[in-house]
């Protein structure tokens, strides 16, 4: 039996706040769909995930509700760091963020095999300083 709860808190816990990206083969299927992308591997996972936590010094997720219904976990949880390294658009300022996310994760076999995150990213590039405009502006 799979305990699908703790393997969500350990990926919150371990992977983004302790920035263990070597684990997410631990977490996702061989071959997964994450937004309803085109399938991803834990590996591309890694890389990417591990290019956006590097942005940002003191990077953390505190869960603040985890439930299961079926094969599904959904996870509420509050994201917080310091933007301390450029991107590409915006130098870094050195400014904190907090910003509230919900994902729902379906498993099998003890895997995540379907990943849905929702979180208001621009209101996190708000608070670190961004002034964005709709494009072509």
């Amino acid at each position: 039996m799979h305990d699908n709860d703790a393997t969500i808190r350990r990926y919150w816990e371990e992977v983004w706040s302790a920035g263990r990206f070597d684990l997410a083969d631990q977490v996702y299927a061989s071959s997964f769909r994450e937004n309803a992308d085109a399938p991803s591997t834990p590996a591309e996972f890694a890389e990417g995930a591990g290019g956006w936590r590097r942005h940002f010094t003191d990077f953390r997720v505190r869960v603040d509700d985890l439930f299961s219904v079926g094969s599904k976990v959904v996870s509420r949880v509050t994201f917080t760091g310091r933007h301390t390294a450029d991107f590409s658009f915006m130098p870094a300022r050195g400014l904190a963020y907090e910003l509230m996310g919900i994902d729902v994760f379906e498993f099998e076999d003890g895997r995540v095999v379907q990943h849905w995150h929702a979180a208001d990213h621009l209101e996190m590039f708000e608070q670190i300083g961004a002034k964005l405009r709709p494009a072509g502006s």
